[in-house]
């Protein structure tokens, strides 16, 4: 059997319940039930120390609770389901005061500060790269900067005409909804932004970058439910064909389908996918300390896509890389949603926000447009509308690394991975630049 058969096999039994009986990771939802318990009991009485070990258990298990409960929502399960109740959910939570604080500590340190976040990126990237066929990487490869162009230019002119219809300004939407968008996240995007715009204008980058950071927020969740409505599109006859299912260029231009990650791995090659992830993550940093302007995420998709193009790496290590990153989406994909929401999403912020209909009205029309136009123009150039729109528009508008893990979960696409990396780091980095020829003309 092909790789390429399996893999899809694979995903495609993932993806349905057993009909013998119900599973939750592996366990009778009753003994999961009694897992869940024990770690709600331990949150409460404060009895977790703060390690990366209760930060994981955490996440693992309301996100294995979580994710199990919303892909059997009938209609729900086909618009994100399982993921989009992962990173709605903690964060509401919390909000509600239903979880104590102590749970956004933990679930926050796990994820970021204790560096889990690089080291389940690293390995989606290396093995969604390294699991593509060559002469398909070769041929996306070569036209992705397309759409994405198309993607901001359509974003910057939809939201400048909304904000000029809707009274806040032109110049306002295009610096404090349309840039931060479209930036490439946070740490990435706003907080350099706010640098910038502070150098040109008469506040600090604290007063800018609180202007800034809503719309990244904001922005972000529409991204993930974008990506939901859009799987659930995919999946609607009159709208299938419009829908590669994962793979970005459409077969009938003799590109066999991006395939999904096969969970039929040998041990010892989990071992070497997994290895051969870190040791490409420790390149990218190196590279990046060497060239500080350039994202260390960048360099691992280079890294990767390079040892892929020109065949440096025997096949079975190929293979071990998909493996490692199937084990990462199957086991911890819902854990990274749960500590996202928890860690990153302030639910009084977001409905701070939301509450002013001409903001959410601006945001929500960047964002579409930006996708639209990303799946408009790949179809032009032969990709599938509903995988072109994700990766590069809706890559762009999204909150970065957590966005993307976000927004693929949702889209069912974690596949997509480094085309995403690929809009939120250098399409990112291309805002910035834009961004400081523009702000002292208009602020």
């Amino acid at each position: 059997m092909s790789s390429e058969s399996s893999v899809a096999d694979a995903a495609e039994s993932s993806d349905r319940p057993s009909p013998r009986k119900l599973q939750i990771s592996g366990f009778s939802v009753s003994v999961y039930i009694v897992l869940l318990g024990i770690v709600l009991a331990a949150i409460y009485r404060e009895a977790l120390p703060n390690n990366i070990v209760s930060g994981m258990v955490i996440a693992v298990l309301i996100g294995g609770a979580l994710k199990w409960a919303g892909d059997r929502i009938p209609i729900f399960n086909t618009f994100g389901g399982g993921p989009l109740l992962c990173i709605v959910v903690p964060a509401l939570l919390l909000y509600l005061g239903v979880l104590p604080d102590s749970v956004r500590q933990l679930t926050d340190d796990f994820y970021t500060e204790f560096g889990f976040a690089e080291f389940a990126v690293a390995g989606i990237i290396v093995g969604s790269v390294l699991g593509i066929d060559r002469r398909l990487l070769i041929r996306i490869g070569s036209r992705f900067l397309v759409p994405l162009v198309f993607a901001v230019a359509m974003a910057g002119a939809t939201g400048a005409l909304a904000g000029y219809l809707m009274g806040f300004g032109a110049a306002n939407a295009v610096l404090f909804v349309v840039a931060p968008t479209m930036g490439g996240g946070m740490a990435a995007g706003a907080i350099p932004m706010a640098e910038i715009y502070a150098a040109s204008g008469p506040g600090d980058a604290g007063y800018y970058l609180a202007r800034l950071a809503p719309a990244v927020m904001l922005a972000n969740i529409i991204c993930i439910l974008l990506a939901g409505v859009l799987n659930g599109l995919g999946k609607r006859g009159r709208f299938a064909a419009l829908s590669g299912d994962g793979a970005m260029l459409r077969r009938q231009e003799g590109g066999a389908a991006t395939p999904r990650p096969s969970s039929a791995v040998p041990l010892d090659l989990l071992a070497t996918g997994m290895v051969l992830s870190i040791a490409i993550y420790a390149f990218g940093e190196l590279a990046a300390s060497v060239v500080p302007g350039v994202h260390a995420y960048v360099w691992i998709i280079a890294a990767a896509a390079a040892l892929k193009v020109f065949r440096l790496l025997p096949e079975r290590v190929n293979a071990g890389a998909e493996g490692w990153y199937a084990f990462i989406a199957q086991a911890w994909v819902p854990a990274i949603l749960v500590a996202i929401s928890a860690g990153v999403i302030d639910f009084a912020q977001v409905l701070d926000v939301v509450s002013d209909p001409a903001y959410l009205t601006l945001t929500v029309a960047t964002v579409v447009a930006g996708a639209v136009a990303a799946g408009l123009v790949g179809l032009v150039i032969g990709f599938y509308f509903i995988e072109s729109s994700i990766a590069a528009g809706l890559g762009m508008a999204d909150m970065g690394g957590s966005g993307d893990v976000a927004v693929l979960s949702a889209a069912n696409r974690l596949g997509l991975m480094p085309f995403v990396q690929i809009a939120s780091r250098i399409g990112g980095a291309g805002m910035l630049i834009v961004t400081s020829l523009v702000a002292p003309l208009l602020l």
